[in-house]
């Protein structure tokens, strides 16, 4: 087997896992409640995540991590318990073929906050394609209703919300310089540790039977810890990153089939079509910015 195929395995991988987990989250949120969800969640992934580095004997680069990078985990780790957080509250008042494609779209909020926060410009022609792509969450939302059920205002506020919170988890992550691996370690621990600390105040229980337990566990390993080993093993094997980028698109479809097999929630042609405006909204928008940086890589070889 060639590292090519092998990083195809990976990848492939990576996206079974991850178009099952919107349909995880609904099972595991009808015995937990949504800070629960968190709390198992994170306290597995991070357990998991610190145990390879264990493995590989990386430990000592703990020690090593100047005080602002620790707290730039902690910081990383709050962002990420207020979108889990907001992620899973939405899960909870909306169907889920609504809240996984609407929830897709942070790809989008990212560009849109990196215009603002990382002064990274953005063409006209970028622009409509994320206005195109954001149009299919109003195709998406105008399927609420029927066999849907109504459309939870809640629900569509805290999914939207979420994207910025991704959006920004990804920013203030490319400043914190931390290691990738020992990084998610702090941030998910840290995410842990305000989960616990949530629940203690609400009265909440820590413990919980197996059943919802393992439910959770399951979106720790399959949602944040083992894509990320995964996804890091395609990357580092792939020969070109090119040819395998473009897999995490099939994720949303792929995503409504489990929807429906499992939760056997009956998929809307609006939640289709809408997916459809997202997903391709999306990738010419990136096209878009790609060229923009690959003619600008250009004009400044052509000057030097």
């Amino acid at each position: 087997m060639t590292d090519q195929t092998k990083a195809f395995c990976c990848a492939g991988l990576t996206i079974l896992a991850w178009s099952t987990v919107s349909t995880a989250f609904k099972v595991a949120l009808a015995s937990l409640s949504p800070m629960q969800l968190i709390y198992v969640s994170m306290g597995v992934a991070a357990l998991f995540l610190a145990g390879i580095v264990l493995v590989r004997r990386e430990f000592a680069v703990f020690r090593s991590l100047d005080r602002r990078q620790w707290r730039s985990g902690a910081v990383l780790g709050l962002v990420i318990w207020l979108y889990y957080t907001l992620l899973f509250v939405a899960y909870d008042h909306l169907p889920a073929q609504i809240a996984q494609p609407v929830n897709n779209t942070w790809a989008l909020m990212l560009a849109l906050m990196a215009c603002v926060f990382l002064h990274q410009k953005i063409t006209l022609r970028e622009f409509a394609w994320m206005l195109f792509a954001y149009s299919g969450v109003l195709v998406i939302t105008s399927g609420a209703g029927g066999s849907l059920g109504p459309l939870h205002p809640l629900g569509l506020a805290c999914v939207i919300a979420s994207t910025v919170l991704y959006a920004l988890y990804w920013i203030l992550n490319t400043k914190s310089g931390l290691p990738g691996l020992h990084g998610l370690v702090i941030c998910f621990a840290a995410a842990f540790v305000l989960a616990a600390a949530t629940l203690v105040v609400r009265g909440e229980p820590l413990t919980m039977p197996l059943r919802p337990f393992l439910g959770g566990a399951y979106v720790g390993l399959f949602e944040l810890a083992i894509p990320f080993v995964l996804w890091g093993a395609a990357l580092r094997l792939a020969s070109s990153v090119a040819r395998i980028s473009t897999l995490p698109f099939l994720v949303p479809f792929l995503a409504l089939f489990w929807i429906s097999l499992v939760l056997g929630e009956p998929i809307a042609w609006t939640t289709v079509l809408g997916l459809v405006l997202i997903v391709s909204g999306t990738i010419m928008q990136q096209r878009a910015a790609a060229r923009r940086g690959g003619t600008k890589e250009n004009a400044d070889g052509k000057k030097n």
